[in-house]
């Protein structure tokens, strides 16, 4: 009878850290670049609704 890992551990062998953390930067440079994209649409559309009613 063999002893295997248990399974818990088996998702996070042999993962480079700093793999990790270029993945972990890219993501907040996206998230980064949503919010500031939605930000500059949501501040458009506002601008065009007040010009509206001007």
């Amino acid at each position: 009878m063999s002893l295997s890992r248990p399974p818990s551990t088996a998702l996070f062998v042999d993962v480079d850290p700093v793999l990790v953390g270029i993945i972990t930067v890219l993501l907040l440079i996206v998230f980064g670049i949503y919010l500031f994209i939605r930000r500059t649409l949501l501040s458009l559309s506002e601008g065009m609704r007040e010009g509206k009613r001007r």
